[in-house]
C-alpha cells in the first residue's frame, strides 16, 4: 500500500497517522488536504477534523531545483506565502520576520490592515492558521508561528492585560471566580503568563474549541474587617 486516507483533529495529527499507516517518515509523504471540517470563520478556526490523502513519494534523482528548494527555510517560505496572498487579494504587504522563544513571528505592515484583522482579530487568527498549515504541510512538522498586522497584537496585549488585572482585583475583593470573554490561544497565554508567579491568583482555560474563557480566581486569604 502506497496511499492512505486519514483524518485527525489537526493537520499534524493526520500526518502522524499517515506516517504510521504507511510505515515511512513524515518527510517521505506527499500530502493532499481533502477536507477541513469547521463551523467558524473562513472555514479555519475551531476546526474539528482535517482529512488528508497521503502517498509515498517517488524516489526520483534530485535536480538543482530540488536541492535549492530543500535549502529554503520556513521563514523564507512563510514570507513568500504571505506575499503571494497579498497579491491575490490586491493588497501590499511589507513583511519582517523575527524569531522569539522558538516561534517565528511575521510582522506585517499593510494599508487597510483592519480588513485582515477583523472583529476581535478573528480574520487575523484565520490568516495565522493558514500560514501555520502551509508551513506544516511543506516541512512535515509543526512550526510555532505568530502573525501580527500593524501592531495589533501589542495593542491587544495591553488591553487584555488591563482587563485581566481588573478581574484579579475584583476576584480578590469578592472571593468570586470570574471569567473573561472567549479569547484565542495567544490572548489566553497573555493572562496565564501574567499571573504565573502570583501565589494569590490562579488562572485556567475553560471551554472547547479555538476560543475559550479564562477563569480568574483569588487563592489567598480574604482579609475581612469586622
Amino acid at each position: 500500500m502506497d496511499c492512505i486516507e486519514v483524518e485527525g483533529k489537526t493537520y499534524e495529527e493526520a500526518i502522524k497517522k499517515a506516517s504510521i499507516g504507511l510505515n515511512v517518515e513524515e518527510r517521505d509523504l506527499d500530502v493532499e488536504v481533502k477536507e477541513i471540517d469547521t463551523k467558524s470563520i473562513l472555514g479555519l478556526l475551531g476546526s474539528k477534523k482535517v482529512r488528508i490523502t497521503a502517498r509515498i513519494k517517488e524516489k526520483n534523482p534530485q535536480t538543482i531545483t530540488d536541492i535549492f528548494a530543500e535549502k529554503d527555510t520556513p521563514e523564507e517560505y512563510g514570507r513568500r506565502f504571505l506575499q503571494e496572498l497579498s497579491r491575490m487579494i490586491g493588497l501590499s504587504f511589507n513583511i519582517k520576520v523575527t524569531q522569539y522563544d522558538e516561534r517565528l513571528i511575521f510582522l506585517v505592515q499593510c494599508d487597510d490592515g483592519d480588513i485582515l484583522i477583523g472583529k476581535d482579530g478573528e480574520i487575523l487568527e484565520a490568516l495565522q492558521y493558514l500560514l501555520r498549515l502551509a508551513i506544516a504541510k511543506k516541512y512535515k512538522e509543526a512550526v510555532k508561528t505568530l502573525v501580527d498586522i500593524n501592531g495589533y497584537r501589542e495593542k491587544r496585549k495591553k488591553a487584555v492585560t488591563i482587563m485581566a488585572k481588573r478581574l484579579a482585583d475584583k476576584a480578590k475583593r469578592t472571593g468570586r471566580r470570574l471569567k473573561t470573554d472567549p479569547l484565542n490561544p495567544y490572548e489566553r497565554r497573555i493572562i496565564h503568563t501574567l499571573f504565573k508567579n502570583n501565589k494569590n491568583i490562579a488562572t485556567k482555560s475553560e471551554g472547547e474549541g479555538h476560543t475559550k474563557k479564562v477563569v480568574v480566581s483569588f487563592t489567598g486569604n480574604m482579609n475581612v474587617k469586622r
